[in-house]
């Protein structure tokens, strides 16, 4: 599997992360372990959690994992920001420095490599985040420091709060990015690039829509997540089978049969062919569904068919952007 350096960071990381929010949920811990050797045996390094993930759950079985390997060999995220257990949560330094901890108990290790605000919370300040990775940078607890779900702004707000502090820069941004979510690309993503941050995609098969389960006027099939709960948050049946996602799903369909490849993997190839994209975060409820996709960073898609992809899925913008967005293209 493909490794890249991410960021400013010393971490050499998969091109595919292995996402684990269905451990403890949708996975048994057994099902759970299986995707994680699968992984391991693929050449993957790079495993992202989150403490609120089954309420810790997901941490734990992680941490059982670990027991029996060693440490460097797994590039090991988590994040922290959502209510565990019921507790009122935020991104206080407070806050932060007891979640920090408990990730630390779950995983069964004395440091992360990459601990991520899991979003900003619109009441601490990004300050107290720079000054929660100070403490816990220089205890070793964590090398770098990451984001999830931030905007633009934020990025630009927090970097001088690391500025300010004399602390090392955060590394990474973890957004939602796919074929059928790709407004990060008018802001969010260039101002990661000017930053120096890697970024790591959650999402890149939109919740399954690109894997090539769905089809226009043809109802979700029984045990997927949509046949299971059409309306199941954003990308529910009625938001996203729109006239644009059902014309991206044919040309992906064509581009899948041109190249031999499933339309995971293409999906996942366009995505890892974007400017400033680190790794690509694919999740997995059993064995056989990571196999789909845990080799898609060495996949060989044709030029034209990736800009294929780009054409037929550029978002439609505001009128002001657009007319913005064409400047920038022309110079």
């Amino acid at each position: 599997m493909q490794t890249t350096r991410l960021g400013t960071s010393d971490l050499e990381v998969s091109r595919i992360a292995l996402g684990t929010m269905t451990f403890g949920w949708e996975a048994s811990r057994e099902e759970s372990f299986a995707i994680l050797d699968a992984y391991a045996e693929a050449g993957g390094n790079f495993v992202d959690t989150a403490d609120v993930y089954s309420d810790g759950a997901s941490e734990e079985i992680i941490g059982e994992w670990l027991a029996g390997r060693s440490r460097d060999e797994v590039i090991l995220a988590t994040k922290g920001r959502f209510p565990v257990g019921g507790k009122p949560a935020s991104l206080s330094k407070r806050y932060l420095d007891g979640a920090l901890d408990a990730s630390l108990r779950r995983l069964g290790v004395d440091h992360v490599d990459l601990y991520q605000a899991h979003a900003a919370d619109g009441e601490h300040p990004l300050s107290e985040f720079a000054e929660f990775l100070e403490g816990a940078q220089r205890s070793g607890k964590v090398r770098y420091g990451g984001v999830s779900n931030f905007t633009a702004a934020a990025l630009v707000e927090l970097d001088q709060a690391t500025r300010e502090l004399g602390i090392p820069p955060v590394v990474s941004l973890q957004p939602q990015y796919s074929l059928i979510v790709r407004d990060i690309e008018l802001e969010v993503l260039p101002t990661a690039r000017l930053l120096g941050m890697g970024s790591v995609a959650w999402g890149p098969l939109a919740a399954g829509w690109l894997t090539g389960k769905y089809a226009r006027d043809v109802a979700p099939p029984e045990g997927s997540r949509l046949g299971d709960d059409p309306e199941r948050g954003a990308e529910a049946w009625s938001k996203r089978g729109t006239d644009r996602t059902w014309s991206i799903l044919e040309v992906l369909q064509h581009a899948a049969a041109e190249s031999g490849q499933s339309q995971a993997v293409v999906a996942l190839a366009w995505l890892l062919d974007r400017p400033g994209l680190t790794s690509a975060i694919v999740g997995a409820r059993t064995v056989d569904q990571l196999a789909q996709t845990v080799g898609a960073s060495d996949a060989e898609v044709a030029p034209e068919l990736l800009a294929a992809l780009t054409a037929v899925s550029e978002p439609d913008l505001p009128s002001y952007y657009a007319i913005m967005r064409q400047d920038l293209q022309r110079h």
